[in-house]
């Protein structure tokens, strides 16, 4: 545990039923819309791609070390979709909802 009360770890969704669904059912997904019809948009396909990748080392990471205690570790990329990845909706409606709280609405009591 770092100094500061807290320790880095790296989420791992590759251990997850999702990521194991998607990765093992994408394949078919993609064939069987194509089957049907002119298949699905270019930009879901896109973002079941980049889910697969999100958070996973071996597709892209940056090294982090810290200048006091010289540890390091690996923090993986992150997808930053809008669609399929949990994670990064998990972020981005978390920073949405503090713009709102903090810049938007009046500072009033809510319901």
């Amino acid at each position: 545990m770092g100094t500061h009360g807290w320790a880095y770890r790296r989420r791992q969704p590759e251990g997850t039923v999702l990521y194991e669904a998607v990765r093992e059912n994408l394949a078919t997904l993609l064939e069987e819309a194509s089957e049907v019809g002119r298949g699905l948009p270019r930009y879901v396909e896109r973002d079941f791609a980049r889910y697969l990748e999100c958070g996973v080392l071996a597709h892209g990471f940056a090294r982090v070390r810290c200048k006091i205690c010289k540890d390091e570790l690996l923090v993986a990329f992150s997808c930053k979709g809008r669609g399929v990845c949990p994670s990064c909706n998990a972020k981005r409606a978390h920073v949405r909802a503090v713009h709102l709280v903090e810049q938007v609405l009046p500072h009033v009591p809510y319901r």
